[in-house]
């Protein structure tokens, strides 16, 4: 097929590179390309920072993405601190990374596409990866980080929800917790909302208080600050939902942000292949439509959950989350299989005391789910 993609971050890039690999003929639209020594364009720059599980990969795209850290069973620090036995968490070196994405097959277009249409862009299909606008009152995950360069041995951290050893002066912010990984030129330290309704701008400066309350104030020499705030619970329509005039969409615009982790790149690269089939033979079968709609309904809960727990609930539950089976835990970050998210769900059922607390706002949570 003769496909375009539009918006070429992670996702588009990711599904660009695929079809070129697979033979079909990929034009890429995103005003952000940048312009190579050959004069020829390149791939936009990523700039954030990010993490995934190698598990969660499909082969051709652990080949295809190039990592600047794999880290082995990283730790997590709730009531009780635990390694992730038998899960590799990698952090995606961008530059490398958009280079070798960087298909010959692919023709890149330094152009903004409003209103894709495949007629007037000469393609059977547009494949829309633009992503979404942040709205108020939607569910968003924000952190403040930053790298400091002589830690560059710190030990990986996927999670801590222990408080700081210092307490500061008490703040009305969402409760976060603190995020340590090794990347290009030393380690990110990153305090995170994992999601939240409340406004990005207070946010960012309350964690940028913890981030400083927790080490005691910034380091110095630190050489990049990062700021992350993007939806999770928004989309255009589900991925799963196929051509309508001619248009499909894919990434975040499809839904595969993780409502409830904000995760996406692992969920593009391991649905790549799917979308292609869609695109090729016009649907995708009408149980694993119903499947993917289910498990993006189920994680929605959650992430409601999440939203209107404290912090010694949320810390009392990852507890219970990460004494879970390893296969349950990745069952509910990753794939398109609503039967096992819903089982990863009901296994926290083994936790009474430390899930109890988390469920009490499930009317609150339905409520807001059956609105969307």
């Amino acid at each position: 097929m003769h496909i375009a993609v539009v918006g070429l971050g992670p996702a588009g890039a990711l599904l660009a590179h695929r079809a070129a690999c697979l033979g079909w003929t990929v034009d890429g639209y995103d005003p952000a390309c940048g312009t190579g020594p050959d004069a020829g364009e390149t791939l936009p720059r990523w700039r954030n920072t990010y993490g995934m599980f190698l598990e969660d990969l499909p082969s051709w795209a652990r080949e295809a993405l190039v990592f600047s850290a794999v880290v082995p069973e990283p730790q997590v620090h709730t009531a009780h601190s635990r390694r992730l036995h038998g899960r590799t968490y990698a952090i995606v070196d961008c530059g490398a990374t958009t280079r070798r994405l960087h298909h010959p097959g692919i023709r890149l277009h330094r152009r903004k596409v409003d209103a894709p249409d495949p007629r007037e862009l000469g393609v059977d299909v547009v494949v829309d990866c633009r992503g979404v606008v942040d709205r108020p009152g939607a569910i968003r995950q924000v952190a403040y980080g930053v790298v400091v360069p002589e830690l560059q041995d710190a030990p990986s951290v996927f999670m801590d929800w222990r408080p700081a050893a210092v307490p500061g002066p008490q703040d009305a912010g969402p409760p976060s917790f603190l995020y340590v990984q090794p990347v290009a030129g030393g380690t990110l330290y990153e305090e995170t909302v994992l999601v939240t309704r409340a406004a990005t701008r207070e946010t960012l400066e309350v964690l940028q208080r913890r981030l400083e309350q927790r080490l005691g104030g910034l380091p110095g020499g630190h050489t990049l600050r990062e700021t992350v705030h993007f939806p999770t619970d928004r989309r255009v329509r589900g991925w799963y939902s196929g051509v309508r005039d001619g248009v499909a969409v894919f990434g975040a615009s499809g839904g595969l942000t993780h409502p409830a982790t904000g995760y996406s790149v692992a969920a593009s690269a391991a649905t790549a292949d799917r979308m292609l089939h869609l695109l090729s033979h016009g649907a995708l079968p009408r149980r694993e439509r119903l499947s993917a709609a289910w498990a993006h309904r189920l994680r929605g809960f959650g992430a409601e959950l999440l939203v209107l727990a404290d912090a010694p609930t949320l810390r009392s539950f990852f507890d219970a989350f990460f004494g879970l089976p390893t296969h349950r835990q990745a069952s509910y970050l990753a794939g398109q299989d609503a039967g096992r998210v819903a089982l990863a769900m009901l296994a926290l059922a083994r936790h009474p005391r430390r899930v109890l607390p988390f469920l009490r706002n499930t009317p609150a949570a339905l409520r807001r789910v059956a609105r969307r």
